[in-house]
Parts: structure tokens; C-alpha cells; sequence
């Protein structure tokens, strides 16, 4: 707000919510971008508005920056309170509302460089979403649908308070059909892959794993070095300054000289996360640029095979957010350092 002679914000989506708040939620209805209550914020207040629904709740559970409530009645609208509060200053906010300039972008550059305390709390979660994924492929059968496995996901993420955004898992053919297997009731047969998005206090955690039941065929072996060794070249050349168009000029090579050339135009190659699965999907030509203390979730994907792990750019290089321990890895050496990928479990 100094830095731009803004009067004030108003902050509604549920990332933004999410961040400025330490992870407390605005929403009732999960897949809703936008929350049921707003933070308006100045140089000398804060407010919580929201309707008669709701104000009450989210004013004693789920306000830490301890803003002024402001109750709206259900029945009137929560933007014409809003336009008559920060009316005549100069106000933005995340969604253009009230009239306002929407400053979205701008709060992401924020947000996404993440403070101590932000680091800690996503190592956490990171941890914990990994052992959530790796018990449950640890524990799969052949026989079971892979309904049935989305189901136990789910639950465990829920019993642990974290939302279980993305539950993607394919077994078989669907693996090698789709990049992203939603669940059907198809009984497995030999393989499994189970892709987690689980998100707490606002941050995302995206991460994958592949199981097969029987003897890994020797393509999919080659396969797998293949995109491990793309993806540890993806962790260890990243570097504060770094151009996502040269960062993606440098993985549209290595999958050329992997001998999958277009391979990356099959599946996004992920990009920055943190209150969002993506905070933006990287692309060829990118002329945002890297920076330490950001969050990544990359995904690189050989038919049939794909490597995804949440982690943390830092001074000294990357540190990997979905870690246990028990999952067998393989340290790739690279040009730029090494990197521990992990492998395909073979039951």
C-alpha cells in the first residue's frame, strides 16, 4: 500500500484469505474461489465483513488479524457494503470488487515468497501428505478399484485437516492413456499411480507415486531414469534471477535429448505453488523469473511415467517438502548437483 499510495485492500479469495491470515479459511463451500467473508485493510484498521450467515463464526474462529466485524444481513449485498466503506479511497483488491482495481497479480508476487514460519508450517504438511500417499500405496492391492483407493486418500487427508484438492489414480493402461487418471471403479491389475494435491493453512502440496504389483516392464524402466534424470536437471538448475522462458528452454532440450522431443507438449511441466496448486503454470517465453524462498511443484511426464514433488528454492539449492524416508529413491547426478528422485515401488 506504500509502495503503490494505495488507501487500502480488500482481500476475499480463499488463497489470499488463506495467506495474509496464517491459514485461516473464509469459505463454506470448497470449490468457490472466492470466500463468504472479506478482510478490508488500511494503514490504521482492519475489518472482517461478512453476512449474517456467517460474521459471527468467522469473526471468533477465524480471524487472527482480529479485524472489526462488520455484519451484513444475508439479503442485502455484501459488495454495496463494501463500495460504501471504502468510498472515495483509493482501494484494490483480489477480485475487482466494489469497483476496485483488481491488484491479484501483484498479490501473488507477495505472497509467494515465503516467510520462516510459512516454511515450517509447508515442511509439515509436506511430510505429511507424503506419508498420507505413500501408506496408501504401501497398502494397495490388486482387486481394489482405484475408487477405492481415492477413497482412503481422501479420508486419511481429511482426518489430518488437509483438503484433499487433487486426488488423481489410474492403474494399468489408464496410466499410460492419461496424463491425469481420474478414479473410476476399474479393479487394479498391476500398476497404480495416485497423484495427491492436498492443501493446509492455504499452502498446496502436489506430489506423486507409482506402485506395480508384478515386474516392471523394461520400457517403462528406461522410461522412468528418462524423466527421473529430467526432473532432478528441473530441481538443481533452478537459481534465484533464473527467466521461466530460459528455465523451459532448458527442459524442452532435455526432453529432446532424452529422445522424447515433444514430449512436454503431452502434460503442463508444472510451476510455482503455494496458496495455489499453481501459482501459474510455467510456459515457453516467460519472462517472470525465479526467486529463493518460492515454492515449486514440477511434474515432467515419459508415457507412461512421471515424477512430482513439492520443494523449496534456498540458497543452497532445493529441499523436498514430500519426503518420509520410506520410499526407495535414486540419487541423480546432474550438471547442476544431485538429486534424489523417487523410484517406482515394485511390491
Amino acid at each position: 500500500m506504500r509502495q503503490k499510495d494505495y488507501d487500502g485492500v480488500i482481500l476475499g479469495r480463499r488463497d489470499s484469505y488463506a495467506w495474509i491470515s496464517q491459514g485461516a479459511k473464509n469459505h463454506v463451500v470448497a470449490n468457490d474461489a472466492e470466500g463468504v467473508a472479506y478482510y478490508v485493510i488500511t494503514q490504521e484498521n482492519v475489518w472482517l465483513a461478512a453476512d449474517s450467515s456467517d460474521a459471527a463464526r468467522m469473526g471468533a474462529e477465524q480471524n487472527p488479524l482480529h479485524g472489526t466485524v462488520i455484519e451484513v444481513p444475508w439479503y442485502e449485498s455484501i459488495e454495496e457494503t463494501l463500495r460504501e466503506l471504502v468510498s472515495p479511497g483509493k482501494f484494490v483488491s483480489d477480485t475487482g470488487i466494489a469497483g476496485t482495481e483488481n491488484a491479484l497479480e501483484g498479490l501473488k508476487e507477495l505472497r509467494m515468497v515465503l516467510s520462516e514460519e510459512e516454511k515450517l508450517r509447508y515442511k509439515a504438511i509436506g511430510t505429511e501428505c507424503a506419508k498420507i500417499a505413500e501408506h496408501v500405496c504401501h497398502s494397495a492391492r490388486p482387486g481394489q478399484t482405484e475408487n477405492e483407493i481415492a477413497g482412503l486418500l481422501k479420508s486419511l487427508c481429511i482426518q489430518k485437516g488437509i483438503a484433499p484438492d487433487c486426488v488423481l489414480v489410474g492403474s494399468d493402461s489408464r496410466i499410460l492413456d492419461y496424463r491425469h487418471p481420474f478414479p473410476t471403479d476399474k479393479p487394479i491389475e498391476k500398476s497404480l499411480m495416485v497423484v495427491l494435491g492436498g492443501e493446509k493453512y492455504g499452502l498446496n502440496i502436489s506430489m506423486t507415486r507409482i506402485v506395480y504389483f508384478s515386474n516392471i516392464p523394461e520400457e517403462i524402466k528406461e522410461r522412468c531414469k528418462k524423466t527421473q534424470y529430467i526432473f532432478a536437471c528441473m530441481q538443481t538448475m533452478m537459481r534465484d534471477g533464473l527467466s521461466y522462458g530460459e528455465y523451459f528452454d532448458c527442459v524442452k532440450e532435455l526432453y529432446c535429448k532424452a529422445g522424447w522431443e515433444d514430449e512436454w507438449k503431452a502434460h503442463h511441466q508444472g510451476g510455482p505453488t503455494g496458496y495455489q496448486c499453481r501459482e501459474w503454470v510455467a510456459v515457453p517465453g516467460m519472462t517472470s523469473v525465479m526467486h529463493r524462498n518460492q515454492a515449486y511443484a514440477w511434474n515432467p511426464t515419459i508415457l507412461g511415467t512421471k515424477c512430482e514433488e513439492t520443494t523449496i528454492l534456498e540458497e543452497n539449492g532445493v529441499i523436498t517438502l514430500t519426503r518420509t524416508g520410506n520410499w526407495p529413491c535414486s540419487v541423480i547426478s546432474t550438471p547442476y548437483g544431485t538429486y534424489e528422485a523417487a523410484d517406482i515401488y515394485c511390491m
